[in-house]
């Protein structure tokens, strides 16, 4: 008998600390996060997400349709641009070539480049390699309004025109004045260095 009270003692005691224990898992599994949970942020992150700009897909889609529309403004406005320098520079065939001539009494090379692009408030240094070393490097192949540049009878850049374009540009030439070559002309194309490039956006601000 004194087995029978003594095992149910140790039974009773056994299911109590079990229900102590399982009452005590229960209460951690309550206060203690779990990865489900929400998670604490300290106040400096806090305050720097704050900031974010959070954009939906349809808001990017239309600042990419702004975006395109005023490159594509900016583009329209350079085209008309060089058409108006490659117009003006038309002007002046057939005026006499004069060794240091700036004015439509006579031009050399870079005299004559330097009064057309004036005439769009286009500031271009005096001589050719001035002009060659301030212009911007050409991206995209050669277009009409951009500077084209020859080595001559001087080391570097030496002579300039500006290119119209299908391969024709117009220069002040020292045997015909201002007249239109081909830079595949077998003495032009061996002695040609490159291109660089003037009419950009910024140029826009001032024709506006």
């Amino acid at each position: 008998m004194r087995h029978a009270l003594a095992a149910g003692a140790l039974a009773l005691l056994l299911a109590g600390s079990f229900a102590n224990a399982s009452a005590e898992t229960t209460t951690r599994a309550k206060t203690t996060p779990t990865a489900s949970s929400d998670t604490v942020i300290s106040p400096d992150v806090a305050e720097w997400t704050s900031h974010l700009i959070v954009t939906t897909k349809a808001e990017r889609g239309a600042q990419n349709a702004e975006f395109r529309s005023f490159a594509g403004g900016v583009l329209a406005r350079t085209s008309k641009l060089a058409t108006q320098l490659t117009r003006s520079a038309l002007k002046f065939l057939g005026v006499p070539y004069v060794f240091g001539g700036t004015s439509t009494n006579g031009f050399d090379c870079s005299g004559y480049v330097q009064h057309v692009f004036a005439m769009l408030g286009i500031n271009l240094p005096r001589t050719a390699d001035a002009q060659f070393d301030a212009g911007h490097r050409v991206v995209g192949g050669i277009k009409p309004g951009d500077l084209v540049f020859f080595q001559t009878y001087a080391a570097g850049a030496s002579h300039v025109g500006i290119y119209l374009g299908n391969g024709k540009f117009v220069h002040a030439s020292s045997s015909h004045g201002v007249t239109v070559s081909s830079l595949s002309d077998s003495y032009w194309s061996a002695r040609f260095i490159g291109a660089k490039r003037f009419i950009t956006a910024k140029h826009l601000v001032a024709k506006r």
